[in-house]
């Protein structure tokens, strides 16, 4: 078995050395044994390897100092050994202590509004016949997540958090005619419906 140590403590370099000269022993007079080791050892490493997971996730409206959100992850670790008692705090290792927090967002955004683009489309004689509204989203990858309400004389999209579109119509539309269709590729809703 091939192995290399460099820099360190002479007396680490020393424990390290024992403990490879040992493993090939192991290996040499018991090859069965050393292969349950190692698969053990390999076992154990990949539990405390494995990112922590999620059990739950709570929100929080911060008021001060800036208006916002407050994500706190709720997660399982491996690493984190389990507390002794209910009243006995977990213990932290040295290691772990930094960048427990991360911030993600200190700001509460208002939505905004999309770009857009409607058009009145005439028939074949010039005369007003249909509507046909464009809405920019590239935030939005389907439209699932789009809430949307036609009305005959206006229109409200709304993307929790990220758009909102209040708009009314030139013309009175028939709400019952209106369709949407939103285009993956382009990032696109595109409204149309027949004017009365």
């Amino acid at each position: 078995m091939e192995r290399c140590c460099t820099g360190g403590e002479p007396g680490l370099l020393q424990q390290v050395s024992h403990f490879w000269s040992m493993l090939d022993d192991l290996c040499e007079k018991q090859p069965e044994v050393y292969r349950s080791f190692i698969e053990k050892q390999m076992k154990n490493g990949e539990e405390l390897r494995k990112a922590p997971e999620l059990h739950s996730s709570v929100r929080a409206d911060m008021l001060e100092p800036n208006k916002g959100f407050l994500y706190v992850n709720i997660c399982t670790w491996k690493r984190v050994p389990a507390a002794e008692s209910r009243d006995k705090p977990l213990p932290m290792c040295e290691h772990m202590k930094k960048n427990l927090i991360q911030v993600i967002s200190s700001t509460c955004a208002e939505p905004q509004q999309p770009q857009y683009q409607l058009e009145v489309k005439p028939d074949i004689n010039g005369a007003p016949c249909s509507l046909c509204l464009t809405v920019e989203l590239p935030k939005v990858c389907s439209m699932s997540e789009c809430q949307l309400s036609v009305s005959k004389s206006d229109i409200l999209l709304e993307v929790e958090e990220v758009y909102h579109l209040l708009l009314e119509f030139p013309k009175t539309i028939n709400e019952d005619t209106a369709s949407a269709i939103f285009k993956k590729k382009e990032r696109k809703l595109i409204v149309t419906a027949d004017i009365l």
